[in-house]
């Protein structure tokens, strides 16, 4: 029952976070790239979480990466960001 309500009463929350990548992901036919971002991050949270009281700079950067890497994942599936073949896998030059 415990779990059950914990799961019920971050609902308000779930709804914030299903609104905020709506705005984000504004397209049509990206339902299960959204969900997939959703449940990424609430498993990044989740395992932030669990080192909570060793929480520490590199934990944290960690999370941060974590969350990072879930974000734009799930924008490039949905076609969020527009990638240039001819730049795409060439090394940047400082020359």
């Amino acid at each position: 029952m415990k779990n059950l309500l914990a799961v019920f009463n971050s609902f308000p929350a779930i709804l914030q976070i299903v609104q905020s990548v709506e705005a984000a992901i504004p397209f049509p036919k990206s339902g299960q790239q959204k969900l997939n971002l959703v449940l990424g991050a609430a498993g990044a949270a989740w395992e932030v979480d669990q080192v909570g009281r060793q929480m520490n700079k590199t934990n944290w950067l960690a999370g941060v990466q974590a969350m990072t890497n879930i974000a734009v994942a799930g924008l490039n599936a949905a076609g969020v960001f527009a990638t240039s073949r001819s730049s795409a896998g060439s090394p940047v030059s400082s020359n």
